[in-house]
């Protein structure tokens, strides 16, 4: 019997260090600034292997790489913000061509380990539509200071400063704040704030719920082989705790969502297996006011504009229309 207790100890100690270690590697691999790739904006000037798309790459990567080199390759006015806990934020801004100028100002919002540059389609798509655009780097990602990727929770903070920046500077132009992915979840989770009265509504394409949910998604898809993943998970949240001195359900999007004061239209990819296209359709049904859902069938994650350009411009330029017509 005391041989049954020994191994049952022994196990229980491998276990746990199984689970604190990978909960440890998870949050490191997820939740820092990768290191030597902490910029993946295109350089003219500088050679960035990292950034060039392999086969491996997400069909996203691939097809962002050239909107990155052709984002930062523009003639834009470089700008930054110091955000509430001293980071300096980056960013640019590409002027509207003064023949095609509507008075709209876009704050294009990248998503988890990206950058300005490969939202470089999206700013186009705006800068093509007379929008002037504003595209940022979040913290701890691109040029922007920080270490520590908060999902979302300090990213939030971040964008209202850049949407107050934004006022103060083109003071008479509405404003439309988009964010993909992580990004998505950043801009979803200011609905609720005090935002400048210019802010006409809010585009999120694939944001998540929550980031503890979106990282156990993210695990059964890319470590398909990962034992015990939710305990990995639940590992994964200490260690956030403990590392950032927050609760990771902190960066919950539905409560903003449920007392949003602004539109917001949702866009997401039925085939997406890194944010579940459920949480579209539930923050959807939570938000209070003026919003629409926007499916794209079979699509991947981050992919929809991609999947139909010609929709996608159309379902975006038409929302802000209407939200704007207000």
């Amino acid at each position: 019997m005391k041989g049954f207790y020994k191994g049952l100890l022994v196990a229980t100690g491998l276990f746990v260090t199984y689970v604190a270690g990978a909960g440890a590697a998870v949050y490191t691999k997820a939740m820092t600034r990768t290191p030597g790739k902490g910029d993946r904006n295109y350089d003219p000037e500088e050679k960035k292997e990292f950034i060039i798309p392999t086969e491996k790459s997400s069909a996203y990567r691939q097809a962002a790489y050239n909107y990155n080199i052709w984002w930062n390759t523009q003639d834009t006015e470089k700008v930054e913000i110091v955000s509430a806990d001293g980071l300096r934020l980056r960013g640019a801004v590409l002027a509207a061509d003064p023949k095609n100028k509507i008075g709209r100002l876009a704050i294009v919002v990248h998503g988890h380990y990206c950058c300005a540059g490969e939202e470089g389609h999206i700013s186009k798509m705006f800068h093509d539509n007379g929008y002037d655009v504003l595209a940022i780097d979040q913290r701890s990602h691109g040029k922007s200071d920080g270490e520590a990727i908060t999902m979302g929770r300090m990213e939030a903070s971040d964008v209202v400063e850049w949407s107050w920046y934004a006022a103060e500077r083109f003071p008479e132009e509405r404003q439309v704040l988009y964010g993909a992915s992580m990004g998505g979840n950043t801009v979803l989770r200011t609905t609720d704030r005090d935002l400048p009265s210019q802010v006409a509504c809010v585009i999120d394409d694939c944001g998540y719920c929550r980031a503890d949910e979106a990282v156990l998604l993210s695990l059964r898809h890319d470590y398909s082989g990962l034992l015990f993943k939710e305990a990995v998970t639940a590992a994964c949240s200490m260690t956030y705790r403990i590392m950032q001195g927050e609760n990771i359900k902190n960066t919950d999007a539905c409560g903003p969502v449920s007392r949003a004061r602004i539109p917001v239209l949702f866009i997401h990819g039925t085939d997406d297996t890194i944010v579940d296209c459920a949480d579209s359709r539930k923050m959807y049904s939570l938000h209070p006011g003026k919003k629409k859902l926007v499916i794209f069938d079979g699509v991947k994650h981050n992919y929809s504009y991609f999947s139909d350009r010609n929709r996608y411009t159309r379902e975006v330029t038409e929302f802000i229309d209407s939200c704007c017509a207000v």
